[in-house]
């Protein structure tokens, strides 16, 4: 899965399921020190993994949120609804959609990533 760009594969027979998922690895999002001007003078990418705050089913809202979006401001880009009620999912400032890491309808679990938000964009 590392070499490829599957993020998620189910095999299901009568009585059992199985499913494998890759969780990102992003770069860490750390300031940088002062007077450091890192390697090649390009700065990285850094990405903010925003993940589900409880169990339940993810919806995106609209305009849908997908890869390469750019985000102007902090808006509402997925909900998780649980037990009927809408829990918001925020981008919490701006930047740009890297990854998305659910499909629309998707059960998801506490802590599961949904989004890659690249704050450099």
């Amino acid at each position: 899965m590392r070499s490829s760009d599957l993020i998620r594969v189910s095999v299901r027979e009568t009585d059992l399921e199985i499913e494998l998922r890759r969780h990102p690895r992003p770069v860490a999002s750390q300031p940088a020190a002062s007077g450091d001007s890192g390697e090649g003078g390009s700065p990285e990418a850094s990405y903010e993994i925003v993940a589900a705050d409880q169990v339940g089913i993810v919806r995106f809202t609209r305009p849908t949120a997908a890869e390469g979006v750019v985000l102007e401001t902090d808006r509402e880009i997925a909900y998780v609804e649980a037990l009927g009620i809408r829990n918001p999912v925020r981008s919490k400032g701006a930047g740009r959609i890297a990854s998305v890491f659910v499909t629309d309808g998707q059960a998801v679990e506490y802590g599961q990533p949904l989004f890659a938000l690249d704050r450099g964009a």
